[in-house]
């Protein structure tokens, strides 16, 4: 069985983390041969992966995030001209861009089954700030989409049970399958003395807050930084440390300079496989506006690390709902802090959480989704 993975950006990110995941399983099953080919436009994660693990890739150099409708005829045609020249039995889509696909896809062949992963509600998520008129095209584009998918997988059932409502038409063709992650963590030790040696600072008992991810509109860790002094008051030895790049990173950088953060508040960059290092910390917060199912908030969660989240998304379906806090609400975010920081006091058992682990291993969502390929 020949499967093609396609997404937007190859560029580092939860989505495509699940790419890079989901085609390694695939390519090392058991069940049977599976062929997997990782297609993406620019970025060079997935490349570079799909290079060191000897997987087929593709580079689609049309496909971008863009809603021009130049930019994304010039993908169909091209996307077109590869499927007649590559046959696969599935194209699992990722991204809202490369839904045009699943039109060529039913247009050189009919029985080729096209799955569609939602990543996240995006613009269509209830916390993301765009107008009605907006919205309701975007709601329109992903109707007529869809009507060329068979089969659509939601990460959260939060997010399906949103979408489901609203487009009762798709419910028979939904399907929930958890993204599956592995990471092989360093010791709570060696990732100290590697977060500290970044920061210019000696660990002498402080108490580390941390984050990994885009830095983004989506991820809000401008919530975490202009509310840091007020987290200071109850923990005063309380470093905060955000990993990552993005479009919002001078913007984070000028808060921190503005509320004369510096030394407290510390952006270390895009770093290599950042979630090994995540039993460093002593608490992790994920404050994002909207999520689907977030790759470095399961990580964190399978690493013992206590860890916060905003009530969005799948969130509370990892940590559950006491760990989580009302989006941007300062009084429940500072409640929910102070009793993790009683429930740290009071228990002396490192393994304090009793995790389900199957839920998020890549064994189980690789089979989920063999199974939806096959059916």
């Amino acid at each position: 069985m020949r499967v093609l993975l396609l997404i937007t950006k190859g560029e580092i990110g939860g989505a495509q983390i699940f790419v890079a995941n989901l085609a390694e399983g695939l390519k090392n099953i058991n069940k049977k041969e599976v062929i997997p080919t990782i297609a993406c436009g620019s970025g060079d994660f997935l490349f570079k992966f799909s290079q060191r693990e000897g997987i087929n890739f593709q580079r689609i150099k049309s496909l971008r995030r863009s809603s021009g409708l130049l930019a994304n005829i010039n993908f169909l045609f091209s996307f077109l001209r590869y499927l007649k020249k590559n046959r696969f039995e599935i194209i699992h889509l990722n991204s809202t861009n490369t839904l045009l696909g699943a039109i060529m896809a039913k247009l050189v062949n009919m029985r080729t089954k096209v799955v569609f992963t939602v990543h996240g509600l995006s613009i269509l998520d209830p916390n993301y700030q765009a107008n009605y008129f907006k919205k309701l095209l975007f709601k329109a584009f992903f109707n007529f989409s869809f009507s060329f998918v068979d089969e659509i997988v939601f990460v959260s059932q939060k997010n399906m049970d949103l979408f489901v409502r609203g487009n009762k038409v798709w419910a028979n063709k939904c399907h929930l399958v958890y993204n599956g992650i592995k990471v092989d963590y360093f010791s709570r030790e060696e990732a100290r003395r590697f977060m500290f040696n970044k920061i210019g600072l000696r660990d002498e008992g402080q108490f580390l807050i941390g984050s990994t991810g885009r830095l983004a509109y989506q991820k809000n860790y401008e919530f975490l930084i202009e509310n840091f002094p007020e987290i200071l008051k109850i923990k005063p030895n309380a470093k905060l440390i955000l990993i990552g790049d993005g479009p919002e990173r001078s913007k984070y950088e000028k808060i921190v300079e503005k509320k004369a953060l510096q030394g407290f508040v510390f952006i270390l960059g895009e770093i290599a496989e950042a979630g090994r290092y995540l039993k460093g910390l002593d608490l992790f917060v994920l404050p994002s506006i909207y999520e689907g199912l977030s790759i470095s908030l399961i990580e964190a969660y399978l690493s013992g690390v206590r860890s916060m989240a905003s009530l969005v998304g799948g969130n509370e379906e990892i940590i559950g709902r006491d760990n989580c806090y009302g989006l941007d609400d300062l009084t429940d975010f500072l409640a929910v802090f102070r009793s993790v920081l009683d429930e740290q006091k009071s228990c002396t058992d490192k393994n304090r959480y009793n995790l389900n682990k199957n839920k998020f291993l890549v064994e189980m969502m690789v089979n989920k989704y063999l199974d939806i390929y096959e059916g």
